[in-house]
């Protein structure tokens, strides 16, 4: 169950993208329509770096693995 919080996050992230690019669409001045695009690039650029993060913990992992056999 230690991973279901990181799923909630990356799912969350991934609606605020989606609100993010739903304000820059329908942006009556440049405020909404930078910041909708502000917000939806950070959360993917979040989503991104969990990955990342995920992977290079699991190779960590195995190496360590390797090393000791």
């Amino acid at each position: 169950m230690e991973g279901t919080g990181k799923w909630i996050t990356g799912g969350i992230l991934g609606l605020m993208a989606f609100v993010g690019l739903l304000a820059a669409s329908r942006a009556a001045d440049t405020a909404f329509y930078y910041g909708g695009w502000i917000l939806a690039i950070g959360c993917i650029a979040t989503i991104f770096f969990m990955v990342t993060k995920h992977y290079d913990r699991m190779e960590a992992q195995i190496a360590s693995q390797r090393g000791h056999d």
